[in-house]
């Protein structure tokens, strides 16, 4: 089967399409013909050399994680799929491919309102936005939210889902085109971070009290700006440090202690001993159309180059995928 695979780190060193061996499921596992992948920052970021989970990687591998598609075979103990289930999930071989492994505890199915596209812009984003939102800004209804960046993969869904909890929900921006696509996934105003100063709008928009949870996607540029804008005991969850950016930032302890700001970080990689229960609590809200992601780029895998590029952009709305 074909993939797309990693010889080199260095975003300078193209990734390469190759002939590879059809993985063959183990116990637990699933073989599933990817309809679709989805491009995610952590790949690029690991591709890049610069990030944590690179030194964890042997060359050459197979780049991506997040996928939609048929199962073909299920492994010894898989008793909840059957080969034609529909699912989405995180590839454990890969997901730049034709077909990869999925752990069953850990996959999704997919309803049957969803397209594969759909589906494969679901894992990161979604368990990213649920991590930020649920379990480590444990966010209530008539919270304030703000998500940074609304635009982009996790923003996009992390606005349907602060909705779907009963949050008022703001977002900020980079173009009037931007505003335009939170507004209508359900954010109550869009903040152009070109134009407007964030922190004097928000607080405008919250009459002063600021927001309880701040998911934050651009860490690095925007973590003294989220002190001025948090509620009194109001989390700020860091997902991100921005595409291309990073890693080190400085916090205004000042400013921290006198919100009695919380300020935490996550990894969706931390989050597996939990993915089972945290799908049974999307499946109805996926079912039920309140978290719809969109697709704003489709190519085919042999312009999985071209992807990243684009993704660096920032010239897209909502999420890339890649199509086998």
């Amino acid at each position: 089967m074909k993939a797309v695979r990693v010889t080199r780190f260095g975003l300078d060193y193209p990734m390469e399409l190759e002939e590879v061996v059809e993985p063959a499921p183990g116990p637990g596992e699933m073989l599933v013909r990817i309809a679709a992948a989805g491009v995610n920052p952590l790949e690029v970021a690991i591709r890049s050399g610069n990030h944590p989970r690179a030194g964890a990687m042997t060359l050459p591998y197979t780049c991506g994680t997040d996928v939609a598609g048929e199962v073909e075979a299920v492994g010894e103990g898989v008793e909840a799929f059957a080969p034609g289930d529909r699912v989405w999930g995180r590839a454990s071989t890969g997901a730049y491919a034709e077909k990869g492994l999925l752990p069953a505890g850990s996959t999704g199915r997919l309803p049957g309102s969803m397209t594969f596209a759909e589906g494969a812009a679901l894992p990161i984003p979604l368990l990213t936005a649920w991590n930020a939102l649920v379990v480590k800004g444990e966010a209530a209804p008539g919270d304030c939210v703000l998500v940074q960046g609304g635009a982009g993969g996790v923003g996009y869904l992390a606005i349907q889902l602060a909705r779907a909890i009963g949050c008022r929900v703001f977002t900020t921006v980079s173009s009037k085109e931007k505003a335009n696509f939170c507004l209508a996934a359900g954010a109550e105003a869009a903040v152009n971070y070109r134009e407007e100063d964030v922190p004097g709008r928000v607080m405008e928009l919250t009459s002063g009290r600021g927001v309880e949870v701040v998911v934050e996607n651009i860490g690095c540029d925007n973590l003294s700006s989220d002190l001025k804008l948090n509620a009194v005991n109001g989390r700020i969850v860091i997902v991100g440090t921005g595409t291309g950016k990073g890693p080190e930032v400085t916090i205004p302890l000042p400013a921290a202690m006198g919100r009695d700001a919380r300020i935490l970080a996550l990894s969706s990689g931390n989050l597996n001993p939990l993915v089972p229960g945290i799908l049974r609590r999307l499946a109805p809200l996926l079912e039920g159309g309140a978290i719809k992601p969109h697709i704003g780029r489709e190519l085919p895998m042999e312009q999985a180059n071209e992807s990243h590029e684009i993704l660096l952009s920032g010239k897209f709305l909502g999420k890339i995928n890649l199509v086998p």
